[in-house]
């Protein structure tokens, strides 16, 4: 981890399927960025190391109530890591009518094996002109009030981000 002078680094790892996930990535390092702490925002795919971070926030988009396999998969490749770093979760999922906000599964298990200080869920961005043909088909078929149309709140992240921010610069260095 970084020595006790600098200021904090933050890694934002998130799992995208159509890029709508890393967007929201990018506003929460943006808002990190903008409260002095260093952030770097890789895809869980590319990590290979978390010694030169001082926290971690984990994303990913929600597809039939999980998360994609890269974010999955990080957690459990760099659970040692993540569990002496403060970490925080978020994911990207509801459009339109959804129902009711739930934690995703993968998410669930997370928390059972890390101590995460939070998790948020976001909602998501839905453009069928994106989807292949077997999402579409999914969509036509298992729809569950999930409507085109873009339904996040670029507020809501950055105020969220914020308090994660104020959070790490709360931290004793």
């Amino acid at each position: 981890m970084n020595s006790p002078s600098s200021r904090p680094c933050v890694l934002v790892s998130v799992a995208s399927e159509h890029g709508s996930t890393t967007e929201i990535a990018r506003v929460i390092g943006d808002t990190l960025a903008g409260r002095h702490l260093a952030v770097d925002i890789v895809p869980p795919a590319l990590v290979d190391s978390l010694e030169d971070y001082d926290a971690v926030i984990l994303g990913s988009a929600v597809y039939a109530g999980h998360w994609l396999a890269p974010a999955r998969d990080f957690a459990i490749r760099f659970r040692d890591s993540l569990a002496v770093r403060p970490v925080w979760l978020f994911s990207s999922g509801p459009v339109g009518d959804a129902p009711e906000n739930r934690e995703p599964a993968d998410v669930i298990r997370i928390r059972q094996a890390l101590p995460v200080r939070g998790h948020w869920m976001f909602a998501g961005k839905l453009d069928p002109q994106a989807l292949n043909v077997s999402e579409r088909t999914s969509l036509a078929v298992f729809r569950r009030g999930a409507m085109p149309g873009d339904f996040r709140d670029w507020n809501t992240i950055t105020e969220w981000a914020e308090t994660v921010a104020a959070s790490l610069t709360a931290l004793p260095r």
